[in-house]
């Protein structure tokens, strides 16, 4: 028996187009996650309540599957401004809409900073508005400013980009506004996809597992000052696979000679959820095909081969010669490309495979240390940074398996019941500061925005900046605390829906 090593592992995730319809993954697909990311099976499963003359149990049943998935992994950007990272969908999933800029966009001339009483604005040439929505972020290029990162306020109007803080200095006309990979928050069409997890990216891998039907469940950004930003998934899916093999119409058919003459068994396409399953319907499809021999099919749990053999007296497998040979499941077998005759009963040469069928590409980016970040917190004209030591940003989607007994395992598809977005945070004490408190009290609607990234001589570095925008949040609680000795405010709040604003928005800068 060989052990397998789980630091080896290499995980994709895959857009799909049907709810529960397993995609493969392509090069772009892969992501670098942190140690203790996992995917699962699970079952449902339902206990017969039968009285069987005993006070033993009864059988219990699997009904449909449940399985689950833990994907901690570095909240970075992909390294290129205007670029979404590797592991976009995860965040798609959770959140439902997201748009790229693929052109920066500037300032035209009388752009305000904004004042105590009224919220700052960035002027822009008339029809250059339409390229910008109520969330995106701004990567406002100005030195002045520090190439401040603000997000568009509602309101826009023609030349108009209202701002969610204001500036300490007004912009001056041909300032660069980024380009921005923007998320934001839809009430319904949240992608699903395809988790993949390869114990290795070579030949030498032990495993593949998949899970389809793939939805982000919870989503959680964590920023600890000195250390590492972080991000970690909870997904949830309707179907698994354990080393899955794919049928495509390239690879559905098996030419061969039986003692009825040649003939042509047709596979289901489809991804088979393991090996012993592609082998019940090569066994089903050949013996339909023949109609006079029982062709049976095995699987090798020892050799990771299959073994095709047949009841009758002649068995020749064409996969040379067969009319079908260009479209022929030959290579997904592992047979290889000559005919197999002389015998009744034939082994695949090569055993599968579980590694990638491609060279998994990632995004250049490092992770990136939590140290000269900025959080706001107040009114518009809070714009300054609020010192402290931890944030983290939760967003909550659970999901509803619709029940369906027309499919094969009882789930049809899943739906996003609901999403709250709920922030705690470690927030430097300060005398004579009551704000906190007396919004917690008084229920007073404030903004939270945080920026993360990289500063060089004093700006935000393009292409590494990660901002998260919750436009209209209410303070839960504000107790001062204890922490290692000295005071801070222990903040938790909960961020909401306006009539014009969503709850969050997400940017990469």
């Amino acid at each position: 028996m060989t052990a397998y090593a789980s630091r080896s592992s290499s995980f994709a995730f895959v857009r799909e187009t049907t709810e529960g319809t397993p995609v493969m993954p392509g090069a772009t697909d892969f992501t670098i996650v942190r140690e203790g990311a996992a995917i699962s099976g699970a079952m449902n499963t339902v206990d017969s309540d039968e009285l069987r003359n005993s006070i033993g149990a009864s059988k219990a049943f699997a009904t449909n599957q449940a399985p689950t998935g833990s994907i901690p992994h570095y909240f970075k950007p992909s390294g290129v401004e205007g670029q979404a990272p590797d592991y976009s969908i995860l965040i798609e999933s959770a959140l439902g809409g997201k748009t790229v800029a693929s052109t920066q966009y500037t300032t035209a001339a009388s752009s305000t900073a904004g004042t105590a009483a009224v919220r700052g604005n960035l002027k822009v040439t008339a029809g250059v508005e339409a390229n910008f929505a109520v969330g995106q972020a701004l990567l406002i290029k100005d030195a002045t400013n520090g190439y401040a990162v603000r997000n568009v306020y509602s309101g826009i109007t023609s030349t108009n980009l209202p701002l969610s803080f204001n500036l300490g200095t007004a912009p001056a006309a041909s300032v660069g506004l980024g380009k921005a990979s923007f998320y934001y928050p839809q009430d319904g069409s949240q992608p699903t996809f395809t988790a993949h997890w390869y114990q290795n990216s070579n030949s030498s891998s032990g495993m593949h597992q998949a899970m389809a039907g793939s939805r982000t469940i919870s989503m959680a950004m964590e920023f600890v000052a000195n250390e590492l930003a972080g991000c970690s998934f909870e997904i949830g899916g309707t179907k698994f696979f354990l080393n899955p093999i794919e049928i495509t119409s390239s690879s559905k058919y098996i030419d061969f000679t039986d003692s009825a003459g040649t003939k042509s068994a047709q596979l289901t396409v489809k991804t088979y959820s393991s090996p012993m399953e592609l082998a019940r319907e090569i066994a089903s499809k050949l013996t339909a095909a023949s109609a006079l021999d029982t062709i049976s099919c095995s699987w090798s749990n020892s050799t990771g081969k299959f073994t095709i053999s047949s009841g009758g007296s002649v068995l020749s497998l064409l996969w040379l010669t067969g009319t079908n040979t260009a479209n022929s499941a030959k290579t997904k077998l592992g047979f290889s490309n000559s005919d197999d005759t002389g015998a009744l009963t034939y082994d695949s040469d090569t055993a599968q495979s579980y590694a990638p069928t491609v060279t998994p590409t990632y995004d250049s980016q490092s992770p990136q240390v939590v140290r000269y970040n900025m959080l706001q917190l107040g009114t518009f004209s809070d714009y300054l940074c609020a010192s402290g030591s931890s944030l983290t940003v939760t967003v909550a989607t659970p999901k509803t398996d619709i029940a369906d007994w027309c499919q094969e395992f009882g789930i049809s598809e899943s739906v996003v019941q609901s999403r709250e977005v709920t922030f705690q945070g470690t927030i430097a004490f300060a005398k004579h500061d009551v704000k906190l408190f007396d919004a917690l009290i008084n229920n007073t609607e404030l903004q939270l925005s945080f920026v993360h990234g990289q500063r060089s001589a004093g700006n935000w570095v393009p292409g590494t900046i990660v901002s998260i925008w919750l436009p209209q949040v209410s303070i839960t609680a504000a107790p001062i605390q204890d922490q290692d000795g000295y005071l801070v405010v222990a903040i938790e709040g909960k961020a909401f829906v306006g009539t014009s604003l969503a709850d969050i928005y997400l940017n990469f800068l």
